[in-house]
């Protein structure tokens, strides 16, 4: 069964304003920028520590399940895709790190893909 929620219009017709905000997604620029800014503030940051950071940011209309892949697929194209931010250490103690803190260059640089 899909999760169906109002327009803003309609949600504004009917006094359930706060229920779209919670529930609709704010675009991945959104997300990576707040992964970014915690990054440069903290120096580095755990697994747990971004799903902290995000999870409750998420839309409502998203399960557990759904948010976790959400953050896994965001950390995966900020690392592989856009280089700016690696993963350092071993996957179960994994740290994520800014690249341009680092000094390296991104991630498909260093691959040699472009």
């Amino acid at each position: 069964m899909a999760n169906l929620f109002p327009a803003a219009s309609i949600a504004a017709a009917t006094e359930s304003k706060a229920d779209y905000i919670r529930h609709r997604a704010f675009d991945d620029a959104h997300y990576k920028q707040l992964v970014l800014e915690y990054l440069h503030q903290f120096g580095s940051a755990s697994r747990q520590d971004l799903e902290r950071l995000l999870t409750d940011k998420l839309s409502d209309a998203l399960s557990a399940a759904q948010k976790r892949n959400k953050i896994q697929n965001l950390l995966a194209r900020m690392s592989r895709h856009d280089g700016s931010i690696i993963r350092t250490g071993p996957k179960q103690q994994a740290v994520w790190r800014l690249v341009e803190l680092l000094g390296a260059a991104p991630q498909s640089k260093i691959a040699g893909q472009e």
